[in-house]
């Protein structure tokens, strides 16, 4: 959406000295990075796979992909502001704007934080929203945040894109939805989480409505679930796939044609992208030529997973 400039437009307008009490307002948004999912690459060598490549679980990284690009358009909406100083500073809120918005002609933009203390006077709870209206039209919120913790490096939030709103103002592009987006993070333990739930419409970020989830652990296993439009069978895949940190894993998907579905599909694969065992009883991986089978070994999956 368009209101990737607007934030620029508050640095040209806004410019001073942040305090130590503003940059801890500020330590509440997260960065793009934190946000990010990561699926392991596995090895970059070309084998002959004797069972197939696996071909779900590059899928997986893909959609990665797209999930982290879709991420990076939504936090960069509030990423503009954390070099600039607020236009209004009261004990517990800060204030940027309004501004007019450069590319859209009659639009003004305001950007609202405010913390919550505990009884210690600790923030525990931050709320931020990206705001804009076409007076004398009331604002309507763009982006809303929360987050519970002292900075979002190793706190829980969430964040919604009011795209329906960004529509309604004509401040959108066409390739927007016109839904909201909504992520949600949890990134104080281990695993962290991550999900992204774009079920309230249709096609978002080149990713089909699903509520995608990852979790990543430190020693680099992880857990992500996620769908994708399989060009092959006209199908949608819903896979949930477990990894360790070499790229090797196992997957569980069912694939929905239509009002039907039909499932569970079960493979493993090792660190080179290779399938090393499959249990298809509807024939949808390429190496069962359409038939039901089963190829390769439990054995052969990797351990710990």
């Amino acid at each position: 959406m368009r209101l990737g400039s607007s934030p620029v437009l508050l640095l040209l307008c806004a410019c001073g000295n942040l305090s130590n009490e503003d940059v801890a307002f500020l330590e509440a948004i997260p960065q793009k990075q934190q946000l990010h999912v990561a699926i392991p690459q596995g090895s970059t060598s070309q084998n002959l796979c004797t069972n197939g490549a696996a071909d779900v679980y590059a899928s997986a990284k893909s959609t990665g992909t797209s999930i982290n690009a879709g991420v990076d358009d939504i936090v960069a909406l509030v990423d503009a502001i954390r070099k600039v100083t607020p236009t209004t500073r009261d004990v517990d809120s800060r204030t940027w704007g309004p501004f007019p918005d450069k590319d859209h002609a009659g639009v003004f933009i305001q950007v609202v934080m405010s913390r919550e203390l505990d009884a210690s006077r600790t923030p525990w709870r931050f709320i931020y929203t990206i705001s804009a209206a076409r007076p004398p039209g009331a604002y309507l919120p763009i982006l809303e945040g929360e987050f519970f913790g002292a900075q979002a490096s190793n706190g829980i939030g969430r964040i919604t894109l009011h795209f329906e709103n960004s529509t309604a103002l004509g401040i959108n592009k066409p390739t927007d939805p016109t839904f909201p987006a909504r992520i949600f993070y949890d990134l104080s333990g281990d695993p962290r989480t991550i999900s992204l739930d774009l079920t309230a419409g249709v096609n978002a970020f080149g990713l089909i409505s699903f509520d995608y989830s990852w979790a990543g652990y430190a020693d680099g296993h992880g857990q992500f679930d996620y769908a994708f439009p399989d060009a092959k069978s006209g199908c949608t895949d819903e896979v949930t796939t477990f990894f360790n940190a070499q790229g090797a894993g196992r997957d569980v998907f069912r694939a929905r044609c239509g009002s039907l579905l039909y499932g569970d599909v079960k493979q493993c694969w090792d660190a080179g992208g290779c399938l090393t065992f499959v249990d298809d009883p509807f024939g949808f991986t390429p190496a069962c030529l359409g038939l039901p089978c089963i190829l390769g070994t439990l054995a052969q999956c990797p351990a710990g997973i």
